[in-house]
């Protein structure tokens, strides 16, 4: 924000300003509608953003020579990892000249690509730039912490957010600082309020320092805290007073305090050069320097797999299934442990095996839960933790296929260790063993919160929606929706009743899986027609609007799925409207089954089912009646066969055939019938029909085969199904690090790049015109529904 506001006072002379760049590169309009030429490759809302940018000064052309003049070179650049460093096509590659021009070219195109790059504008354009967006990424807190101290006075507090590490150890050092005698510590809370402005006291007359933890807790108190540094302001402090400060992010703090206050946080700062240099920085030079040559290269291995865990959490569901608290006392003690353990010791071998199972499965596996983020964990410690280390080794992950390397250095003073990191390629998910898919969607839901927050502070708005659905209310667009899903639903009944006496005990559990289906979907029916039923007699006015009834309008109105509804439903990350459109799929298979009970679709989609596992339990109880097995020694072996759903004639003879699964993080090859890289861009790949059969449960893992955990939606966590065998060339730890998974319901997510914009309301035929409730006022307490029906009538 900062250089913007330079940039449009003309204080800044790279490039000319220009309004209407600005507020394109902050708002990105695009048209609506408008038809693609070029979706074989390139996302309708781009193309969209594409045909917006043509209306700017200069631009007028670029939609003509992306369509008709080099498509194939700006699918080209498209693709690339890095196109903000790539020239663009024809005349374009002009704008490496005009960088800030070169953004909105990226801002229609790729998104995923606009914070970095955005970034590097800063560093380019400011004066100092680079100092100023790096300056403390290669300090280790401590000496962070020595600067502010320098900068601080007996008037000016330092006011930490969560941390209060490393006071005590820094006055010791400087003052020679003594707890009860010149260095007081109070923890807020009720009662120690008298007992802080005494200690304050003592520390104004006497120089003393006086730490304050978690003010947060005591708001009124605050307020008496920031008079009495005023007081002592006006007094003069002796020289050598310090006020230190820690409370969590808190709107009872006064804002005196925090203007007085120099504020720090040991929050791990962004990106893998910024982590790794403050990884390295926590061990100091002189007590580098004193290490072994072998201490010092597990050390830097040991940095870099630091680096790695925090930053793997940015990857959302592929990076982990659940947040962990990695921080740097997990670093440090590893550490420790490895000084422990090699120091002064006499053998000549290493006891890698001691030290990754201390990393992996105490230290840091301390806080991981889920079973699938710990086997990652041991990936990665069985590949940097090992002999070659000691000499030369590839810091990127084996799988990289050559597309970026980072060799690690060889033992030496510290300066080349910090000479070595400052030269670490730009960041990429090849670094972490994934595929550069892997950072289109995070990056671009970053960009969009980026370009969020800088709309509000700059005061503009993002208009949406077509004209119509502005000039109706809230509560005529709940209506018209609360109408076209009772008509959806109201008719939907399963007999199960029927169906259930006509069964026999012989029936096979496929039948009774679909029987449970068709009665968990009439309870979530009846729910739906009931609660809508009586929205519509709080419409008439026939009844008050409860809160529940104001919930249920609220998510029609703002397309989300109300509380209900998830609690009876199905696993599911879609909107409302691909939400009902998804339920409509999922009655056409019960209803097939229904129909003709006795039998069991050739193939079944099993992301069209409540309780997938229940129909692969179906399957484990079958081969126990025909084989005699115990149920809880068996599991369920997959072979995927080369079949589409209507290819498949007769039912499996082992097993079942099932569909309706997606891969995430790699692709199926059907002429290899093997798992394969991702082709740029391709987030989600449908699998064909897959035979899952039953079977005792191999001792051994075959070399061959990636044990591929399948969830119910992309979130993952903890909507866990079952894991699928899926046959690899390539060794099966490179698909764990790529965090590959199967997912049953990619809801509203673009299996093409997967940008998944917030969804735009498509106004049906009832909504199309002007539609007038007859509601009466509301007679109790308004809630957030009535409140934003209110606004809507005052605008």
């Amino acid at each position: 924000m900062l250089t913007f506001k330079l940039y449009g006072l003309g204080k800044i002379t790279t490039e000319e300003y220009n309004a209407s760049y600005f507020n394109f590169l902050l708002r990105a309009p695009f048209v609506v509608g408008a038809e693609n030429p070029l979706e074989d490759w390139l996302p309708n809302k781009n193309w969209g953003l594409v045909m917006k940018l043509t209306e700017l000064e200069n631009f007028e052309n670029f939609a003509t020579n992306m369509e008709k003049d080099a498509p194939a070179r700006f699918k080209e650049w498209f693709n690339e990892l890095c196109p903000e460093d790539v020239k663009l096509p024809l005349d374009w590659k002009r704008l490496d000249n005009l960088p800030f021009q070169k953004l909105l070219v990226l801002r229609c195109l790729r998104p995923d690509r606009m914070c970095g790059a955005l970034a590097e504008w800063i560093r380019n354009t400011l004066p100092n730039g680079r100092d100023y967006m790096d300056c403390d990424g290669s300090s280790s807190f401590r000496q962070i912490l020595q600067n502010s101290f320098e900068d601080s006075t007996s008037t000016t507090p330092i006011f930490f957010i969560l941390s209060v590490k490393e006071v005590e150890s820094m006055g010791k050092a400087l003052v020679g600082l003594q707890y009860g005698v010149n260095y007081w510590n109070v923890a807020m809370g009720q009662g120690q309020d008298v007992i802080a402005m005494a200690k304050l006291d003592i520390g104004h007359r006497e120089g003393h320092w006086v730490m304050l933890q978690n003010i947060h807790l005591m708001p009124k108190w605050c307020v008496e805290l920031e008079k009495k540094l005023d007081v002592f302001a006006v007094e003069n402090s002796h020289p050598n007073f310090r006020v230190f400060l820690s409370a969590d992010p808190n709107n009872g703090i006064p804002i005196g305090i925090l203007e007085r206050s120099i504020k720090l946080t040991n929050e791990p700062p962004q990106g893998l050069l910024a982590n790794m240099r403050r990884s390295f920085a926590l061990f100091s030079k002189e007590d580098f320097e004193d290490r072994d040559a072998k201490v010092k290269a597990i050390l830097f291995a040991l940095c870099h797999f630091h680096s790695l865990m925090l930053e793997r959490k940015k990857f959302g569901p592929m990076g982990y299934n659940m947040k962990y608290p990695f921080s740097a006392g997990d670093l440090r003690d590893s550490a420790q442990v490895l000084y422990n353990y090699l120091e002064g010791s006499t053998s000549v071998k290493i006891p890698w095996d001691d030290l990754r199972y201390i990393f992996g499965e105490i230290m840091y596996g301390g806080h991981i839960v889920d079973d699938w983020d710990r086997r990652m964990c041991e990936k990665y410690l069985l590949y940097f933790m090992r002999d070659e280390l000691l000499d030369e080794i590839e810091m990127v992950p084996p799988y990289a296929d050559n597309k970026l390397s980072w060799i690690s250095p060889q033992p030496g003073p510290h300066e080349k260790y910090v000479e070595h990191i400052d030269q670490m390629p730009a960041e990429s998910p090849l670094f972490f063993g994934m595929h550069p898919n892997a950072e289109i969607n995070f990056r671009t839901v970053q960009c969009d919160k980026t370009f969020d927050i800088l709309n509000t502070l700059t005061g503009g708005s993002v208009a949406g929606g077509s004209e119509d659905e502005v000039a109706m209310s809230p509560m005529a667009i709940a209506e018209i929706t609360c109408v076209e899903i009772l008509e959806e639903v109201q008719e939907k009944k399963f007999a199960t009743d029927d169906v259930s006496r006509a069964m026999s005990d012989e029936d096979k559990p496929y039948q009774f899986v679909f029987l449970q289906e068709c009665e968990y979907m009439n309870g979530l029916v009846y729910e739906m027609v009931r609660g809508l039923q009586e929205l519509q007699l709080g419409f008439k006015g026939e009844l008050t609007m409860s809160e529940v009834m104001e919930d249920l309008a609220h998510s029609l109105f703002t397309e989300k799925l109300p509380m209900w509804w998830v609690k009876l439903g199905f696993a599911s990350t879609r909107p409302l409207k691909s939400w009902r459109l998804n339920l409509q799929d999922r009655c056409v298979q019960l209803e097939d089954w229904i129909n003709d009970p006795l039998n069991v679709p050739k193939v079944v989609d099993i992301s069209k089912l409540f309780n997938p596992q229940s129909y692969l339990t179906a399957i484990k109880q079958i081969c126990c009646q025909n084989q005699g097995l115990e149920l809880d020694k068996l599991q369920v072996f997959t072979d995927v066969t080369k079949k589409e759903a209507k290819q498949v004639d007769t039912e499996s003879k082992e097993g079942a055939f099932v569909t309706g699964m997606f891969l995430e993080g790699a692709r199926w090859e059907s002429a290899s019938n093997s798992l394969e890289d991702s082709r740029p861009k391709e987030m989600f790949v449908a699998m064909p029909v897959i035979l899952c059969k039953a079977g005792m449960a191999a001792e051994k893992q075959d070399k061959n085969t990636y044990i591929c955990p399948t969830y119910c939606v992309p979130t993952r966590r903890p909507y866990f199904v079952f894991s699928a065998q899926l046959r690899t060339k390539a060794p099966p730890d490179k698909w764990v690090l790529a965090g590959v998974a199967m997912i049953l319901d990619i809801g509203g997510v673009d299996r093409r790049c997967g940008w998944a914009s917030p969804p735009r309301r498509e106004l049906s035929h009832r909504q199309a015109g002007l539609v007038h409730s007859s509601a009466p006022p509301p007679q109790k307490k308004l809630g957030p529904f009535w409140t934003l029906f209110i606004k809507h009538l005052a605008r």
